[in-house]
């Protein structure tokens, strides 16, 4: 009795929390390093751990990479690095970063960086810096929930310093 080898290969994910994913090989290997790298490796028997991500960041990563790395021309999306030419994957960056919470924000880039997902890790640090774009010191604190720990005596010797920053 033959098989057929036509099925796609899957892999399957395991996020912090125990939640799993099974995902397309191939396109998890062309968009996460590390997932390609264990996959090479033929480290990835059973389900890959990826013991830094939760299962609630790993469905949006699943989600971001299948939208963007499912096409067999996926590498031609990755060439530029904040324009894929391609209106819906750009409504689809648009809704997929822009309605979220800081915190998810965050822990979308760290899911990134640790799965080695650049462009998703492009997308959400551009957000980042566009959040940051225009604000005062004060409102980036306010806006990031940063605890100003200097004494004014400290703040002012670093204003005088870095003057250039403050501008």
């Amino acid at each position: 009795m033959a098989t057929s080898s036509s099925a796609p290969k899957t892999v399957t994910l395991r996020s912090s929390d125990g939640e799993e994913f099974v995902v397309q090989a191939d396109t998890f290997a062309a968009a996460s390093v590390l997932v390609r790298n264990m996959l090479e490796d033929d480290c990835a028997g059973g389900a890959i751990p990826l013991p830094q991500v939760t299962g609630r960041i790993l469905a949006r990563v699943v989600d971001y990479c299948n939208r963007h790395y499912a096409d067999a021309d996926a590498a031609t999306y990755v060439a530029e690095p904040f324009s894929s030419g391609d209106p819906d994957l750009e409504r689809f960056d648009a809704d997929f970063i822009g309605g979220i919470d800081q915190d998810t924000l965050i822990d979308l880039i760290l899911a990134a960086n640790y799965l080695e997902v650049q462009r998703l890790l492009d997308l959400a640090c551009k957000t980042v810096a566009d959040q940051m774009r225009g604000k005062t010191v004060e409102e980036m604190r306010a806006h990031f929930k940063i605890v100003n720990d200097y004494t004014p005596e400290e703040e002012a010797e670093v204003r005088t310093e870095f003057s250039w920053a403050f501008e």
